[in-house]
């Protein structure tokens, strides 16, 4: 992280790994891969410059200090080919079907449509997610069908909550809930993912060296300076915009991002805190 600013091969990587966490998530129902999709998407691709008529390409994302987007120096490396690639895979990452149901892996607006038994069957999501926490889901069904929705709970979300209806069901972080009944033509989901602060350590050796994250997104600091800032002033970030938070440090206000929202400023996504 001191020596190169070349991270994460971006679009191949994050290809790759949505393939990967896709087949083990319909092998084995855990939802921690859909949670690891999901912070890749987010932190990695989403927030790739556009591919340019003349090959240029995003290739590497940077996650060091005092980092930069930058295209690639060659024109059409192996990413031009795979970002668009990655791009169609956004919506078969984001439901999953079996055969007594559904399971919604990805919290994005979109519609899903399939038959269950005799019924057709639609399922709408409306959301700001991740930069809100409420998802609002509503289904369309032809007649009354029996079937299970299964609604991923992030392992972060602590005080998650599922309500259909507006009757309030079980759900735990970290793991589906699933709610298995009659569903019927207009009955409404609404799913609330508290966006609560935390930091990650860059490694077990250096506790001190953190990431600021908020629900399933890393928090960018945009400085060319390193902060003189505590742990209780990260954790303390306030949003300050749609797509924008602040911290409070000993030299003022510090303005922090996600990665989806920076387009030519110097960030660093790990802090030294005191």
């Amino acid at each position: 992280m001191t020596r190169s600013h070349n991270s994460f091969e971006t679009p191949c990587g994050s290809y790759g790994h949505f393939k990967l966490t896709r087949y083990l998530l319909r092998a084995t129902r855990d939802s921690r891969y859909g949670d690891s999709m999901e912070r890749v998407m987010y932190n990695t691709v989403l927030g790739s410059l556009p591919l340019q008529l003349d090959g240029r390409a995003f290739y590497y994302s940077d996650y060091s200090f005092r980092a930069r987007k930058v295209y690639h120096a060659d024109h059409w490396p192996c990413c031009s080919g795979t970002l668009p690639q990655v791009a169609t895979d956004y919506r078969i990452c984001a439901y999953f079907r079996e055969p007594r149901g559904i399971y919604v892996n990805l919290y994005i607006p979109s519609t899903v449509r399939w038959t269950q038994d005799a019924a057709q069957v639609s399922l709408t999501q409306q959301s700001e997610y991740p930069y809100d926490s409420h998802v609002q889901l509503e289904v369309k069904t032809s007649q009354p069908a029996q079937f299970a929705m299964n609604l991923r709970i992030p392992a972060w979300a602590s005080g998650a909550s599922v309500t259909v209806n507006g009757q309030r069901q079980d759900c735990s972080p970290g793991s589906f809930a699933r709610i298995e009944r009659e569903w019927r033509n207009g009955d409404r989901i609404e799913v609330e993912l508290p966006m609560t602060t935390r930091l990650e350590a860059i490694d077990a050796h250096h506790p001190d060296v953190v990431a600021l994250m908020a629900g399933p997104l890393v928090l960018f600091a945009i400085t060319y300076q390193d902060p003189a800032v505590t742990r209780a002033q990260l954790l303390a970030a306030k949003k300050n915009g749609p797509h924008e938070w602040q911290v409070e440090t000993a030299h003022g206000p510090m303005k922090l991002l996600p990665f989806t929202a920076i387009g030519e400023e110097t960030y660093s996504t790990y802090i030294r805190v005191s």
